[in-house]
């Protein structure tokens, strides 16, 4: 910008010089005028364009050094940016995890999606392995090598390689699935959001290039939903968002593109200025802050960590996260040279209204005549409950609402009528089954529409509970949508087609004798009808009926095998734990509760539920800081600030958010048993060893103590699946 106005100026004062004016002047004086006039422009813009071009160099060259790439990562940002433009994902690369320049070959995978596609590529990628494996412990043991392959492979150590290089790369043998089809997705996704983002970067004064980091993250999928919990394009952990954004269970702002792509600014300015390097800062994005502190204190600088860091959670994925940045930067400024021309997704146009009160976005949809799969497109931040009408969306958020015909906003808002408004948001009761309780006797006992009560959990038309079930009991005069998106109060002309004539929705809330009695009949816990269907994992499992243990309890036999799998029956997406505060009394005229810590809850979150500072909890405990909470441990909390029922509905709702986010993303294909080794913990299986988060293992491992695993306990592992 300071080239241009010195070009400028230099530009102007030629121009308007003493003898520049355009005076005829006698022999021709004005022709001779006009061309020493040209003459200086010619002379000033070649001098401008040079300025301008060592400008743009020295621009280009400061944008290197902010993201060098070191020599000793060469290799590596090479490897990513073959696996982002060379490799589909129906492509395995067999390569060395340590040396990403030692690649030994490719193989072809399945279409993962399909029917068996998952255990196909596991059988290819582990036979490629032993395949590699065997070539190496031969040149291992000083063996020459024999035919094309195993010469191939001998090359890439070169003469001077010793035994122990050979054994040292069969620890490393790693699979990487190609991601160039994608790729391709994520660029022509990032189109809707690209240039937004990169100026929000350059209004902050960031770097613009740090917007090509989704490519990483998410492949611009704002609907990116990792197995713990990283969601939208920037993969923003739950604790992590709630740093600079609202994530709960009525608006998660982690989903949306733009709003999350400012949370993405706050963070790395946070990294950079405790870092003070963008490779190091970059590498904090995945390994987090502290941890890349205690590598810069105890290594320096970041060629040196890279080369030499170890620690328990500084694996591959932290060591190849910058390099991964700089190879989609590569593929993405230059997609042409890789991917030809593309036609990249526009920026949809919408326009923003600021709520005034609470409201319900189906009726939101219905009195605007929009489709609520219109306003879900708009509003990635809003949650699954809001467009079921579950809950309200609340005043003062902007809800943004279709561009049509260049209506502007003023002629929008006359389309929210006050009557649209409510002072309140929606509330729930939760409820936790008992023996002999039924969908039709939990909703008389709690006067609520039996209807409302299985819409508002997603129950089905079958309304089976379970002992231990926790279900949300929604206010009386609350009209749900249900889970297909059907109005339950839409005019009874619609609603007909919707329902069966033998289950009415628009009675008042006295039992329907039939219905019940056919509700009765299929409900897993009513002790009088029909027990749920045993679970069934071989000839020698026992069922249980109850829910509180209905996973099977395998003899004695049956556990001497080292794998057992069986088609799950549990539901895993059922929210069962106990959330109820236990007892309530007066401490030093507050009012006091006790309850026992679950899976995935911390202080922050009893905290935030509570309105209180952790430090608060502390005291009243008498932790000290810095004391993590173990489950099933029992501490007291403070409700002078919230009540009882508000805080175990917050509790609630944030596992029933977890499930539902979860389950709308994943799967479980099978379950597996594993038998507890030396040195596991529960936190090393489930981020290391198995990739699945405690919650939906102790889901399936109810009675175990987690706190105290011995070598040889039994565990189920659930076998997480993406959706397609």
């Amino acid at each position: 910008m300071k080239t241009w106005r010195v070009s400028c100026f230099i530009l102007s004062t030629s121009l308007t010089s003493p003898h520049s004016d355009n005076t005829i002047l006698p022999n021709g004086g004005f022709l001779k005028n006009m061309y020493l006039k040209w003459k200086q422009i010619y002379t000033v813009v070649f001098l401008t364009a040079i300025v301008v071009g060592v400008s743009c160099r020295s621009d280009a060259r400061a944008e290197s050094n902010l993201f060098p790439v070191y020599p000793i990562i060469q290799p590596n940002v090479t490897f990513w940016t073959d696996i982002y433009t060379r490799y589909a994902s129906n492509q395995g690369v067999i390569h060395d995890k340590r040396h990403m320049n030692r690649i030994y070959g490719s193989i072809e995978l399945a279409d993962p999606d399909l029917p068996g596609g998952r255990k196909i590529n596991r059988q290819r990628i582990k036979k490629a392995k032993k395949k590699y494996k065997r070539i190496l412990a031969k040149l291992m043991r000083g063996d020459p090598p024999s035919g094309l392959l195993e010469n191939q492979v001998a090359t890439l150590f070169g003469p001077d390689s010793k035994p122990g290089d050979f054994r040292l790369a069969m620890r490393n043998i790693r699979c990487q699935i190609g991601q160039k089809d994608r790729f391709l997705a994520g660029i022509i996704r990032s189109g809707a959001y690209i240039d937004k983002i990169k100026q929000t970067f350059r209004s902050a004064g960031l770097p613009e290039d740090l917007a090509y980091l989704p490519h990483v993250e998410s492949s611009f999928n704002p609907r990116a939903y990792s197995k713990f919990g990283a969601a939208g394009i920037w993969q923003f952990t739950r604790s992590t968002g709630r740093s600079y954004l609202r994530v709960d269970y009525i608006i998660d702002e982690r989903r949306d593109p733009i709003l999350s792509s400012f949370a993405a600014v706050k963070f790395l300015r946070h990294n950079y200025r405790k870092l003070k390097t963008w490779p190091m800062a970059i590498t904090a994005y995945n390994h987090g802050t502290a941890g890349m502190l205690r590598a810069q204190r105890s290594h320096g600088n970041y060629e040196t960590i890279f080369k030499n860091y170890r620690s328990r959670i500084f694996r591959f994925a932290s060591r190849n996260f910058y390099s991964e940045f700089l190879a989609a930067r590569e593929a993405a400024e230059n997609y042409r040279q890789y991917f030809g021309d593309l036609k990249l997704d526009s920026p949809t146009k919408s326009i923003e209204i600021v709520l005034n009160g609470y409201v319900s976005l189906p009726e939101v949809a219905r009195h605007l005549k929009l489709s609520i799969a219109e306003l879900r497109n708009l509003n990635p931040a809003l949650r699954h409950p809001v467009f079921l009408g579950q809950k309200y969306v609340p005043g003062g958020y902007r809800l943004r609402l279709p561009e049509k015909n260049n209506e502007g906003i003023e002629n929008i808002t006359v389309y929210l009528p006050d009557k649209l408004y409510r002072h309140h948001q929606k509330r729930s009761h939760i409820y936790t089954v008992r023996r002999g309780d039924t969908a039709g006797k939990i909703a008389r006992t709690h006067g609520v529409k039996l209807n409302d009560l299985l819409a508002a959990n997603n129950l089905g038309a079958r309304a089976t509970i379970y002992i231990n079930q926790n279900i949300k009991i929604p206010l009386p005069d609350e009209k749900t949508t249900n889970s297909a998106g059907r109005d339950l109060y839409a005019p009874k002309k619609h609603r007909e087609s919707q329902f069966p004539k033998a289950q009415p929705v628009n009675k008042p809330p006295e039992p329907n004798p039939m219905l019940e009695f056919m509700l009765a009949q299929n409900t897993g816990d009513h002790t009088r009808h029909a027990e749920p269907l045993p679970v069934v994992i071989s000839e020698q499992s026992l069922a249980v009926k109850d829910n509180s243990e209905q996973r099977s309890i395998p003899t004695t036999d049956l556990w001497q095998l080292k794998q057992v799998t069986y088609e799950p029956q549990l539901k895993p997406e059922m929210v069962e734990s106990h959330f109820v505060v236990k007892r309530v009394w007066k401490q030093r005229g507050i009012p006091v509760g006790t309850i026992r810590v679950e899976a995935e809850e911390t202080l922050g979150h009893y905290a935030e539920w509570l309105n209180v500072t952790a430090a608060a909890i502390r005291r009243l405990n008498g932790l000290r800081y810095g004391r993590s909470l173990h489950l099933s441990q029992q501490i007291k909390i403070p409700l002078h600030r919230t009540t009882q029922e508000e805080f175990e509905e917050k509790r609630f709702e944030y596992h029933q958010e977890l499930a539902e986010d979860f389950f709308a993303s994943y799967h479980i294909g099978k379950v597996l048993t594993y038998s507890i080794k030396k040195g596991d913990s529960i936190w090393s299986l489930c981020h290391q060893e198995f990739e699945v988060p405690l919650w939906l293992i102790k889901r399936y491992n109810a009675d175990v103590d987690f706190n105290a695993l011995i070598p040889s306990q039994q565990l189920l592992i659930p076998v997480v699946e993406k959706n397609a």
